[in-house]
């Protein structure tokens, strides 16, 4: 029985050890580029590391070239990323580009003067942000879900994107839908909307001024 408990012991403790997380240091970047169905929580820090938890910890690739940074997984676990959690601790950034259904978030308001996030393939990217000017794309089921504050925020969303913008206040939006997709932008001067193909835009914040340019069907919905 005493040998029974120290195999049962041994073998938790063996299972403790495999849930500390893999902590790496990626040095400085300016471009992040998940894949895989990777979940990404970024925290604003004074360094640039992340620390890798969950199913197939170690078999996360990471790679830091020329300050772009690709986090994946490895070619046997390639699109199997959905139970690995990294939290990325990082100085700045200016662009965020998800693929292949990645999850990029944060509780963290990105404040800078301007800001480039991309999702295509599934991925997606749900973030606070404060800047002057944002470029915003939504491809392939890419879904963006923004709040906040920017002046001008360029919308671009085809193949079944998703913009879900209606808390990220801007003064001026520039909004293009093509082959279908859907946006949910805020302005409160102006908003700039041409559709192609199919699509619906929803319209919050009361603007001034909206210019609709539709062709081969579309909708624009006013929401106030």
């Amino acid at each position: 029985m005493k040998n029974l408990f120290a195999l049962l012991f041994f073998l938790l403790s063996l299972n403790g050890f495999s849930q500390n997380p893999i902590t790496k240091t990626v040095g400085e970047f300016t471009e992040l580029k998940a894949y895989d169905l990777i979940n990404i929580e970024m925290i604003q820090s004074d360094e640039n590391r992340l620390e890798i938890s969950g199913k197939n910890a170690n078999d996360v690739v990471v790679i830091n070239k020329n300050g772009t940074l690709k986090i994946r997984m490895n070619l046997d676990e390639i699109f199997d990323g959905d139970d690995t959690f990294i939290k990325l601790y990082y100085t700045s950034v200016d662009v965020i580009d998800t693929n292949e259904g990645a999850y990029v978030y944060s509780d963290d308001t990105i404040e800078q003067y301007e800001i480039e996030l991309k999702c295509q393939e599934g991925g997606k990217i749900k973030i606070p942000i404060e800047v002057k000017q944002a470029e915003l794309r939504a491809v392939t089921g890419g879904i963006l879900e923004l709040k906040g504050t920017v002046n001008n925020q360029d919308i671009r969303v085809n193949t079944g994107g998703i913009f879900n913008g209606e808390e990220l206040k801007a003064v001026t939006a520039s909004v293009a839908v093509r082959a279908g997709g859907e946006v949910r932008a805020y302005a409160s001067e102006l908003m700039d909307i041409k559709i192609r193909a199919g699509g619906d835009v929803y319209v919050y914040g009361n603007p001034t001024t909206v210019k609709e340019n539709t062709a081969l069907g579309g909708r624009i919905k006013r929401m106030d």
